[in-house]
């Protein structure tokens, strides 16, 4: 007798939703905390370029662990990595002293929040590909919700206590977050994985070649991303060029995650009246429109209204990328697969970090976000060649 299996849609959302309020905490207020320990633009670009590097090198290799080992699972996986930033977090508050200690905490951290990233994407697939109930559309959409909630309530936070409260609120939504993932009741199904496993193996080697217009697809959004991670890492300098504050810029990053999340949830409904690559096709059009207006807009007003692009460019690309990865790709590929998307990602965040505080250093907030323009258009060109409807696999193409 085959058992029911629980609607999980909540219980994903909950968990999309707490690590979003830890990322956002994290990711996006780094600056205004390594700025107050006494590290400068240049320097946070290069330790949050080192500290993706690292996961981007770990997350290929964990997939494949995900996908060949049956002991293995998303949720064991990213169970370990919210434990591990929650004792980091902690030892950033209670016991670092020095530049240097508290330097390396906050990039190992950034690390681990990298690497969780795709398996987040896969815990949502592993529900569907499992047989348990779920909207991921509106799981998703959750973690829009907690990240602008986060967001406009950290802003304020931030003002309030100051950059010190960064570390603090990241181990707290860390460890609620350990909770979550724990009664998360999505099991890892194991089915014929023996008799299939040596066989599929062989086939993993090269995951690249094996599906190469993905590969071309994902270095043309290594490309538009960039201009997504440059926004995202140095949305402090860019407000502050348009005369705003820290407070100001978690209002903008809330408006912008608010409009994702209206995307998000209805993004069922672009499923059944669009086809999914000319979504791709189109969120990155809005990815490129984004960052060339982030340079027109001549103050914080203005660069709120500019916010709704988000809708179109990574309300879509969040969730399309997700489906499209999952779709394509073999029954003992699927974490790879979500992986090497989420790596796209990661490169990105990596390019952004390290040339985007060099150039601000060297030629100001403007430039940066002129030759982020440029960036992103150029890698819309290659998604727009590479994707493909979705009839085949696309390694049959």
């Amino acid at each position: 007798m085959n058992e029911k299996k629980k609607n999980v849609t909540l219980f994903y959302g909950i968990i999309m939703a707490t690590y979003s309020v830890g990322y956002v905490t994290m990711s996006a207020f780094s600056s205004l905390f390594l700025k107050d320990i006494g590290l400068d633009d240049g320097d946070i670009g290069m330790l949050l370029a080192i500290a993706s590097l690292i996961s981007v090198l770990i997350q290929p290799p964990v997939g494949t662990i995900i996908d060949r080992n049956p002991k293995v699972s998303t949720k064991g996986v990213l169970l370990l990595i919210s434990i591990l930033v929650t004792i980091l977090g902690i030892n950033i508050v209670f016991v670092s002293q020095s530049i240097v200690t508290t330097t390396i905490l906050y990039g190992i951290s950034v690390m681990l929040l990298m690497l969780g990233q795709p398996f987040l994407n896969a815990l949502g697939m592993d529900a569907i590909n499992y047989g348990y109930p779920i909207n991921f559309g509106v799981g998703r959409s959750m973690g829009s919700l907690g990240y602008a909630l986060g967001s406009a309530a950290f802003g304020s936070v931030s003002v309030m206590y100051g950059p010190r409260s960064v570390p603090v609120a990241f181990s707290i939504a860390f460890f609620v977050l350990c909770g979550f993932i724990y009664f998360y009741p999505v099991k890892k199904v194991v089915k014929e994985i023996e008799v299939k496993k040596e066989t599929e193996s062989k086939k993993s080697s090269g995951f690249l070649l094996k599906y190469k217009r993905l590969g071309v697809m994902l270095l043309g959004l290594i490309f538009v991303y960039f201009s997504h991670a440059l926004i995202n890492t140095f949305t402090l300098q860019i407000v502050q060029s348009k005369s705003g504050n820290s407070s100001d810029m978690g209002i903008a990053t809330a408006i912008a995650a608010i409009c994702e999340l209206v995307t998000v949830m209805i993004f069922p409904f672009y499923m059944k009246h669009f086809k999914l690559h000319n979504l791709l096709r189109v969120s990155c059009i809005f990815f490129t429109l984004k960052i060339f207006t982030s340079f027109l807009v001549p103050n914080v007003f203005t660069f709120f209204l500019i916010q709704g692009l988000q809708m179109f460019g990574w309300g879509i690309m969040s969730i399309g990328i997700v489906y499209y990865a999952n779709d394509f790709v073999g029954e003992f590929d699927k974490a790879q697969a979500q992986a090497y998307a989420g790596m796209a990602y990661t490169i990105a965040s990596v390019l952004a970090s390290f040339l985007g505080g060099n150039i601000i250093d060297m030629l100001g907030v403007d430039r940066m976000l002129q030759i982020g323009s440029l960036v992103a258009l150029v890698g819309s060109v290659v998604v727009w060649a590479a994707v493909r409807e979705n009839k085949e696999k696309i390694n049959a193409a």
